[in-house]
Formats: structure tokens, C-alpha cells, sequence
């Protein structure tokens, strides 16, 4: 009889205690398993919506510069808005908003690429003449490093000017909230180029002078008197 109820009795308070603290345990993990994976799924959706949002917002701006080009004469333009009316009218886009700026392109002044591109020369112009053992070819390289550099300097300041006029750098930023997670967002940077600002310059030495002097003036113009008029006051 003793055997039987030994045998037979159930499991004590303290095996039950285990059990559950154990169960309890892996049941907080999963949940926190299960919690993560689905904030991890709701934040991948909400990011590829606001990807694709923001890519629309970009094709929108690249339209706008096709049909009217570059309108911001200051060159610095921010505008703000949201996803709740127009093409994007959804229940799905209400939690998100829109930046956008468009900015000019700032290039270093004329003054410090001239100094960069002189050195690069004279750079260059050294390293060629070191093996050389001839002091007459060292001391000569000296004014024609400067010449080079003082020509590309003068011609640096117009490039910049038609560079800065003719390209533009768009942000494009779409911002939103999650439970948990705020001031989520999604930025793009892209960079345009408006051809119909891109004349070039008539003050770059050696290019508008030769291209009128040449072909307008001298050759064409000096053929076209000589040779047609003097043949025709012969006969």
C-alpha cells in the first residue's frame, strides 16, 4: 500500500512553481520574438511607401524642369507640404509629409582653383624636369607654369558663373512617425542640369575672339570681299 500511494501521488507545489516559471519564460520570449517581427514588417512597408513617395515627389520637380527650367533666380527654394490631397489622396499617405529644396551648386572661388591648378603645374613641370641635369630647362619652366596657370585662372571664373547658373542640386525628403520610432524619414539627392543656362561664356579668352575672328571676320568674310568683288569690278 505504501508503494501504490508513493507511486501514485501528483506533482508538489514547488514542481508546479518550475514548470510555470519556465513556461512563462518562453512565452516572453516569443511574444517579444512575434513584436519585433512585426515592427520590423511594418516599418519595411512604411519605408517602401515613403521611398516611392519620394521618388514621385522627385519625377514631379524633373517635369517641372523640363517644361519651365530653372525659375529660382536666387537659387534657393524650400517648399513643405503633405500626401492628403491631389493624385496622392489616401488613407495610407496621411501620416507622411514632403520637403523639398532646390539649391544652387556652390564651386570654390576663382581665386583658390587658380592657386590649385598653378601648383598642380608646376607640380607636374618639376617631377618631368627632375631627372633632367640641365639648370637652362629647370629655370625655364618656371614662367610657362605661371603663364598656364594665370590663362586657366582667367578662365575659371567664367566656367564657375555658367556652371553655378546652370545646375541645381534638389533635395527631396519624406518624413513621417511610428509607434515607437518618430521622426522617421526618407531623403534623396539628385542633381539637374538646365541646358538653356548653359550658353557658353564670351569672355573666356582665346575662344569667342578666335571662333568670331576666324570664321566670321577674317577667313569668310575677307574671301568673300577680295575675291568675288575684285573679279567682278575686272570683267
Amino acid at each position: 500500500m505504501a508503494r501504490r500511494s508513493i507511486s501514485q501521488r501528483g506533482f508538489s507545489l514547488l514542481e508546479v512553481m518550475i514548470a510555470m516559471a519556465i513556461l512563462s519564460g518562453a512565452l516572453t520570449g516569443l511574444t517579444l520574438t512575434l513584436g519585433r517581427a512585426v515592427r520590423a514588417a511594418n516599418h519595411a512597408r512604411l519605408m517602401t511607401t515613403a521611398t516611392f513617395l519620394c521618388r514621385a515627389k522627385l519625377v514631379e520637380l524633373e517635369d517641372k524642369f523640363i517644361i519651365d527650367g530653372f525659375t529660382d533666380e536666387a537659387g534657393n527654394a524650400e517648399k513643405h507640404g503633405d500626401f492628403k490631397e491631389g493624385p496622392y489622396k489616401d488613407d495610407a499617405f496621411k501620416r507622411y509629409t514632403w520637403t523639398t529644396i532646390v539649391d544652387k551648386i556652390r564651386l570654390p572661388n576663382a581665386q583658390d582653383m587658380q592657386a590649385a591648378a598653378t601648383k598642380l603645374i608646376q607640380d607636374r613641370q618639376q617631377a618631368g624636369s627632375s631627372g633632367s641635369s640641365s639648370p637652362s630647362s629647370s629655370s625655364s619652366s618656371d614662367p610657362t607654369g605661371g603663364g598656364l596657370g594665370s590663362t586657366m585662372g582667367s578662365m575659371l571664373g567664367p566656367v564657375k558663373e555658367m556652371l553655378e547658373q546652370g545646375i541645381r542640386r534638389v533635395t527631396v525628403r519624406v518624413e513621417w512617425n511610428e509607434p515607437g520610432a518618430p521622426d522617421q524619414r526618407v531623403e534623396v539627392v539628385a542633381f539637374y542640369t538646365d541646358m538653356r543656362r548653359l550658353s557658353m561664356p564670351t569672355g573666356l579668352p582665346g575662344m569667342g575672339t578666335t571662333g568670331t575672328n576666324t570664321t566670321g571676320t577674317n577667313t569668310t568674310g575677307t574671301t568673300g570681299t577680295n575675291t568675288t568683288g575684285t573679279n567682278t569690278g575686272k570683267r
